[in-house]
């Protein structure tokens, strides 16, 4: 038994280092080559719990906002809770994101991941802040 668990310890640690080397091999990006990456949290606090509760309004919104920065949801699902709540995906390209909602509490969580400038991030950040109502927000940004 002890030989079983060996050998597959030994694959494990092979298939690791095998994805790593892969993995930066395929990018074919010099040393210092830079990609704008940004992933966004946003909680959002004090909504507007209406649009936060139903998925067919909450989807209406966030195309809406992805409409002001010219980007076509390629991919997404909107999946209503019962009695109310949505978790919604969506991935345009360049951009996406998740949300969950809690219509009860009147907040939101919002995942972004974008390959734009930090100021496009923001931008789509901040008017989620203004089409869900919100009244007070906690942000946190990170560079990729």
């Amino acid at each position: 038994m002890k030989e079983l668990s060996e050998t597959n310890n030994k694959d494990v640690k092979d298939l690791k280092s095998y994805r790593t080397i892969r993995s930066i091999r395929s990018l074919k990006l010099k040393k210092n080559t830079k990609i704008n990456r940004f992933h966004i949290l946003l909680d959002l606090y004090e909504c507007d719990d209406k649009a936060l509760a139903k998925a067919d309004l909450l989807e209406q919104k966030i195309k809406k906002v992805l409409a002001e920065f010219e980007l076509e949801p390629k991919i997404q699902t909107f999946y209503q809770f019962q009695p109310f709540g949505v978790t919604a995906i969506v991935c345009a390209q360049g951009v996406h994101l998740t949300m969950h909602t809690w219509p009860e509490f009147k907040s939101a969580a919002l995942d972004l991941y974008c390959f734009n400038t930090r100021r496009t991030a923001t931008q789509i950040c901040d008017l989620i802040k203004t089409v869900f109502k919100s009244g007070e927000y906690e942000m946190k940004v990170r560079k990729r």
